[in-house]
């Protein structure tokens, strides 16, 4: 927002004393996303003054980057005209987002101002599934039969280069829509302008169906390192294509949802840092309930182990060092293998590969913190009434045994968790986090008080 801070008192006062031509004039050396950043600085009541003093060919490419809120007001305050330009003048996918966004009331008022095909294309889009890639295409593209020539491409690339998304590379179909290859501009303009396009399109095509996960096509766009991927329909006819820019904003969301769930946060993206602080105690309340239940068995095995800790009391000291060295241990193997399911690059044998790799290095840093627990327990020494006639050595062997088995175990927890949710197709996010400290602190607990009961019996 620095930018909008230094411009603001001029703004300000453009629009104070009624200067719309130099906002005008100003407001066309900017970015259309810092204009939109500038816009969301004034006043609430200026806003509509300054959005309409902007060039009529800048406004949709401005309110594509302001914030909800600020879209949602302004649709209430355009006139009728002023309305259906706007959304007309939207992009398809934009203009799909933004529908997907407001209540359904205000949608079904904004689709009567578009005109009937265009109106007909947004009801399309919305159609599909809030996560899948067809919600996120658009129609506007570029596409020749495989019989034109170089030339025809060029023409139609000049004729409708404004109404496309993108004109870098331009998709093949046949008689019946059915995309069969694609060619770049480059190959293009460096062809005879004779030359038919299906001496030179590309025919192995990566591409996407209307009903894949937007994941799966952001993983092909990265894996083929492509500005933009086809789009077709259960027949293989081409209905759209998705660019990198869309499934950007899409990388940005899923990795923030998949942070909310690593913590225990029930909910989807939209939009808890944005909820109301009740809404936000909800999605948060029911998972920390539910692993006080399940916590509950902690402290339920260590009633049963009680006569142990009495005969030596010095064990309870160590209960915390133990599980939170075993939980976040636990917790750092998950995270590592979350992230190996989620990269395109994911397969059964690479995952194998990290799966023992992580189990060797879980082996390694059970050794080293087995090694700091008895050299902790030996370097602070004890009272003779916590020791219960025992030796501080014993102690330290203990601790060091169960560190050592604790570790190893909550590491390989850790690592399988996420592969077995993976395996079952529930999402490994909730794997990490909460749930993996809550299993890693019974197991460990398990782990500690056997070890003792077998070494002081």
């Amino acid at each position: 927002m620095a930018l909008a801070h230094l411009i603001t008192p001029e703004i300000a006062e453009m629009l104070r004393s009624g200067d719309f031509t130099g906002f005008r004039a100003l407001s066309e050396e900017f970015h259309a996303a810092d204009m939109a950043e500038i816009l969301e600085s004034v006043p609430n009541d200026k806003l509509l003054v300054a959005f309409l003093a902007l060039a009529h060919d800048r406004q949709s490419e401005v309110f594509e980057y302001l914030n909800p809120e600020s879209q949602v007001r302004l649709l209430n305050e355009f006139r009728p005209e002023v309305l259906s330009r706007l959304l007309h003048d939207l992009s398809d996918d934009s203009r799909t987002e933004l529908f997907k966004e407001l209540p359904g009331p205000v949608t079904r008022r904004l689709l009567e101002v578009l005109a009937p095909d265009v109106r007909k294309q947004a009801l399309a889009l919305l159609g599909y599934d809030d996560h899948s890639t067809g919600r996120l295409m658009t129609p506007e593209f570029l596409h020749i039969n495989s019989d034109a020539t170089a030339a025809d491409v060029l023409t139609k690339v000049r004729r409708f280069a404004d109404e496309v998304e993108t004109v870098y590379v331009i998709y093949v179909i046949d008689v019946a829509q059915r995309l069969i290859g694609t060619v770049s501009l480059r190959d293009v303009v460096i062809s005879a302008p004779d030359r038919k396009v299906s001496e030179f399109m590309t025919q192995n095509m990566v591409f996407a169906k209307a009903s894949d996960d937007r994941e799966q096509a952001l993983a092909l766009l990265r894996e083929y390192d492509l500005l933009a991927l086809p789009v077709v329909d259960s027949k293989g006819r081409l209905v759209g294509i998705v660019t990198f820019d869309d499934l950007s904003d899409v990388a940005e969301e899923e990795a923030t949802e998949d942070i909310l769930k690593m913590h225990g946060v029930a909910t989807k993206l939209d939009d808890y840092f944005d909820a109301a602080v009740l809404k936000k105690y909800r999605s948060r309340v029911i998972w920390l309930l539910a692993l006080v239940l399940v916590g509950a068995a902690s402290v339920l095995i260590q009633q049963e182990y009680n006569p142990i800790l009495s005969q030596l009391p010095l064990l309870a000291a160590y209960i915390t060092l133990l599980a939170a060295s075993s939980g976040n241990v636990g917790t750092q193997s998950a995270g590592i293998l979350i992230r190996a399911v989620s990269t395109p690059e994911f397969d059964r044998k690479r995952l194998l590969r990290i799966f023992s790799l992580e189990v060797l290095v879980g082996l390694g840093l059970a050794l080293t913190m087995a090694a700091a627990a008895c050299g902790l327990v030996l370097a602070r020494g004890a009272e003779l009434q916590s020791l219960g006639g025992h030796e501080v050595h014993e102690v330290a062997i203990i601790l060091g045994l169960a560190m050592f088995a604790a570790i190893v175990t909550s590491n390989t927890l850790g690592a399988a968790i996420p592969l077995i949710m993976k395996a079952l197709r529930v999402d490994p996010a909730v794997a990490a986090g909460p749930f993996i400290t809550t299993a890693a602190d019974i197991v460990t607990v398990l782990i500690y008080f056997n070890i003792a009961a077998a070494m002081i019996a």
